[in-house]
């Protein structure tokens, strides 16, 4: 319940045919790609030249979102996030009043007021969060149901069934009585849906899916093919690098994957404070897993114990993983102690990915090597 996939779809966007679609387009691309002053820029004047655009305030928030969230701390960023996001609900707010049968503003409005569940994700408050999201999701799943060739909409409604499908007892069953299909097969669907077939959507639907597919229902294959698209697409967006290369790991290419980590170690100290703090956490584990695939199992457990030493996201998966591949290590190592221990940790952390149930399988029995 900890992944920005609850963010339910900011990059959704559907534009149709609009006044100011390429400017907007641009942005977008702009800060996919981690150009975020420029993102910013572009969108601030889209907004006055283009101000009934359906998706240019959502996009506007996001670019502010990006830009900060690399370099301010993560106070500064919900504050500002919130007094964004309610500038942008007001705005289609009166955009719907305005034109009540346009389904692409409702669908807008649906996605603003549904992103107030990512700062009440990110304080951890489980049930609000569902409320929130939920709130956001009816308005979107009606604008769906009258209009199905939309298909950027099953993004989110895909994210909140599969949040639903993932959770817990008494979180599915507030979803099934809000009328939600609490499934992780079928948001998975929803999702494909908006990555292969969406006009707008397929960004954030293919980063999505990625993650699901290597860290939780796990397909290398997939995970791999999308973390590619993105990565070629957006070099300079370090995240997708981070992943296209945890893809490779996972999938053996280990060669493939050295020469890549070079270039992430020389493109780390281009990233704004808050970002590179952020992927030196990331690439440590990679190099450990990297060398832990290799053999050097020294190597590996100095790169994973300084993964661990400074960590500090909201997303603990890469977490959870150099917890299991220290236990691991320490397990082939003959200190069982020491591995149980490591393992604890990594269940502790609950965050639904694999590497929980490999930590609670090598619990009960050690891992071999």
């Amino acid at each position: 319940m900890k992944y920005s996939i609850l963010f339910i779809s900011i990059f959704s966007f559907i534009f149709g045919q609009h006044p100011g679609d390429k400017a907007v387009r641009s942005g977008a691309d702009a800060f996919y790609n981690y150009e975020y002053e420029k993102s910013i820029k572009i969108l601030t004047k889209a907004r006055k030249d283009y101000p009934e655009h359906p998706g240019v305030h959502v996009a506007w928030v996001a670019a502010h979102w990006r830009y900060e969230e690399a370099n301010l701390t993560i106070e500064e960023v919900y504050t500002n996030f919130d007094r964004n996001l309610s500038e942008i609900v007001n705005v289609y707010d009166s955009l719907v009043a305005k034109y009540p049968d346009d389904q692409e503003y409702k669908l807008y409005q649906g996605t603003a007021k549904g992103l107030n569940a990512r700062i009440l994700l990110g304080q951890k408050k489980w049930v609000p969060t569902l409320i929130s999201a939920y709130q956001g999701f009816r308005i979107i799943q009606k604008t769906q149901e009258k209009d199905p060739y939309l298909t950027d909409a099953y993004l989110p409604i895909g994210i909140v069934e599969y949040y639903a499908g993932m959770s817990n007892v008494l979180v599915k069953a507030g979803a099934e009585m809000f009328g939600l299909n609490a499934s992780k097969v079928e948001g998975i669907r929803k999702m494909e849906i908006a990555a292969t077939k969406s006009p707008w959507a397929w960004t954030e639907s293919m980063s999505i899916l990625s993650f699901i597919y290597q860290f939780i229902d796990i397909n290398k294959s997939r995970g791999l093919e999308l973390s590619k698209l993105l990565s070629e697409k957006y070099p300079n967006n370090y995240d997708y690098q981070v992943h296209y290369v945890f893809s490779l790991i996972q999938t053996g290419a280990l060669k493939q994957a050295k020469m890549e980590l070079n270039k992430l170690n020389h493109k780390l100290i281009e990233l704004g404070p808050r970002h590179r703090k952020l992927y030196t956490a990331y690439l440590n584990y990679l190099w450990g897993h990297y060398f832990f695939l290799k053999g050097e199992d020294e190597k590996a457990m100095g790169f994973l114990e300084k993964c661990i030493e400074l960590y500090h996201a909201e997303l603990d998966a890469f977490l959870g993983n150099s917890h299991l591949l220290q236990g691991m290590i320490l397990d082939k190592r003959k200190d069982r102690m020491g591995a149980v221990i490591s393992y604890n940790k990594c269940i502790k952390l609950d965050n639904h990915t694999q590497a929980i149930l490999m930590a609670k399988q090598y619990l009960n029995e050690p891992f071999q090597g």
